[in-house]
């Protein structure tokens, strides 16, 4: 059994609407995704152990391969990289309001 916890996942609403914002393309890569958000994950630009939340703010898409990268590569696991925006080329920030 898989015990997931809820206070670091995104709600499906934030995920549709950052797959939106990025016109469904991967946050980092580019690819295209699917509207269904099959075949991506959800990333925290800065890890909840960091201080992150799970707003849209700090939501990315990632096709898999990117989101693999994103953890392995950036070694979340050991606590190295506290991830920005710039991070991802085809992240675009919410509109501010004025």
């Amino acid at each position: 059994m898989v015990v997931r916890d809820s206070s670091v996942e995104f709600s499906a609403h934030t995920v549709a609407a950052a797959l939106l914002r990025q016109a469904n393309l991967c946050g980092s890569c580019g690819v295209h995704l699917l509207r269904s958000g099959e075949g991506c994950n959800a990333h925290h630009i800065r890890h909840v152990k960091f201080g992150g939340t799970n707003s849209l703010d700090n939501c990315v898409v990632l096709c898999r391969a990117c989101h693999y990268s994103a953890h392995e590569g950036g070694n979340y696991r050991f606590g190295t990289v506290l991830g920005a925006e710039s991070d991802f080329p085809h992240f675009r920030a919410p509109a501010r309001r004025a």
